[in-house]
């Protein structure tokens, strides 16, 4: 990915050295060598990018990036400094920095970070492009927007559907893909947005006490319900209830569910009255619905009311473009949470992200970072501080096969195509050098390429 880039740094050393590296990786390259140099840049060539050094002649890193994120609130800067405490990292992430790195730092370190930079830049343009054509939806807390095609296609549809504001959706996917982030995104896109979205897991409860929650109950209308107390379809009126799990819900709640959905009223636990509600129902599962209900196991009305339009979250492994940047973000989020320094993946970590298969997807993930900062040291996470497990390899190995057993052939093939990763990886993106890593020619590590359509940017060695 080429873009135009400004380099603010005191050094003419430094400047020449950055110049050269990152124009051999195809960016446009302008430098400034003190603040008002830079501002002027800023302004006038609007780059795409801007590495900042905190220490200048004229004016501090800080007090630049302040009025650089004043005029371009969307541009991307990331802060050199050889001397980053704590204090200073949360001053200038609060002030509109991308990431702070640390001198001297590593080449790759530096790629890896403009990298992760254009591409949140890229991605906030697009989102902009489309508020303003009236077509966006606004982020959620906790949301990373995702890179995959997959989800790319899901936003599409987002679009579209969040206007149906009583429209029923029905999310499916593994546990752990981010199906309640989903759900948070159609409620905050839709003409609701600005109303109450409330949301329950239908296995976490029992029944009564789900019944309950759900529809509210009366005074008396059991032991404990010593008050009256409204339910979440109450408390949801204009607004989207989230029903998370959907499938573990009983048949008797199944019937007065297909009711709301049906009619719009139901009738509070021990209630005589009828209470009309105007919400929308966003349900989620990670089961499959159809099967259940040639089963018998679920209401067959239910289904196709809560099925009228179905989105499908794909697992982590079937979109590893968003390992990193999800990765990243939990490293930032629990290192300012634990106050630690830990603000980047070491190449091995990189490694071993990409190529462990995730069966926890997005909700493993978040563990693993969240373990490694909180017993992590120093400015970098290495993969030995992630302590992934593979249980998925360990089976091809010769050891115990995982609890619920595994797919053989698709096993196969998420080590293949994980051992390509890893090797590409490791080989810096030459294609030369990571097909001597797995014993093969090139031409058959680029059939695999292109059967596993892993898009890595790959850099081809200099003809001799």
């Amino acid at each position: 990915m080429s873009a135009q880039l400004l380099v603010v740094d005191d050094q003419a050393s430094i400047l020449q050295f950055l110049r050269q590296t990152l124009a051999h990786e195809g960016h446009v390259v302008n430098t400034a060598a003190n603040g008002e140099e830079a501002l002027a840049a800023v302004h006038e060539q609007i780059p795409d990018l801007v590495l900042l050094d905190m220490v200048l002649p004229d004016r501090h890193g800080l007090e630049v990036l302040r009025e650089i994120h004043a005029r371009f609130p969307r541009m991307c800067v990331i802060l050199m400094s050889a001397h980053i405490d704590l204090e200073t990292a949360v001053d200038a992430m609060r002030g509109g920095a991308f990431d702070v790195i640390r001198k001297p730092f590593k080449i790759d370190q530096l790629h890896l970070a403009i990298r992760r930079g254009l591409e949140a830049t890229r991605d906030a343009a697009e989102l902009a492009a489309l508020r303003r054509r009236g077509q966006g939806f606004a982020r959620t807390p906790g949301m990373v927007m995702s890179l995959a095609p997959a989800m790319q296609e899901i936003y599409a549809t987002v679009r579209k559907i969040a206007q149906g504001e009583k429209t029923s959706i029905l999310i499916e996917g593994e546990s752990g893909v981010g199906k309640d982030v989903l759900a948070n995104l159609i409620h905050a896109s839709s003409p609701r947005g600005d109303k109450a979205f409330l949301e329950i897991n239908c296995a976490a409860l029992p029944e009564k006490l789900l019944e309950s929650e759900l529809f509210g109950h009366e005074q008396g209308a059991f032991t404990d319900a010593g008050q009256q107390k409204q339910g979440l379809l109450e408390l949801a009126h204009h607004g989207t209830v989230f029903l998370d799990e959907i499938g573990e819900m009983a048949p008797t709640l199944q019937v007065k569910l297909l009711r709301v959905l049906e009619r719009q009223v139901f009738r509070r636990v021990g209630g005589l009255k009828d209470i009309t509600v105007d919400v929308r129902l966003i349900s989620a599962t990670n089961r499959d619905l159809s099967a259940m209900v040639r089963a018998g196991t679920f209401r067959e009305d239910l289904f196709y009311r809560l099925n009228v339009v179905p989105l499908r979250m794909p697992s982590l492994r079937e979109r590893p473009e968003d390992i990193l940047p999800l990765a990243d973000h939990f490293l930032r989020m629990y290192g300012l949470q634990f106050h630690k320094r830990l603000s980047r993946l070491a190449p091995d970590a990189v490694g071993a992200l990409l190529a462990y298969p995730w069966p926890g997807n997005i909700r493993e993930l978040r563990n693993v970072i969240e373990r490694g900062v909180l017993l992590g040291e120093g400015e970098t996470l290495d993969a030995a501080q992630l302590n992934l497990p593979d249980a998925h390899l360990s089976a091809l190995l010769g050891g115990p096969l995982p609890a619920a057993g595994l797919h053989l052939e698709e096993t196969l093939a998420a080590a293949e195509k994980r051992c390509v990763r890893q090797a590409l990886a490791q080989a810096g993106g030459n294609q030369t050098r990571a097909a001597e890593l797995l014993g093969m020619n090139r031409d058959k590590l680029r059939y695999r390429l292109k059967m596993y359509k892993i898009n890595e940017e790959v850099r081809e060695p200099a003809e001799s």
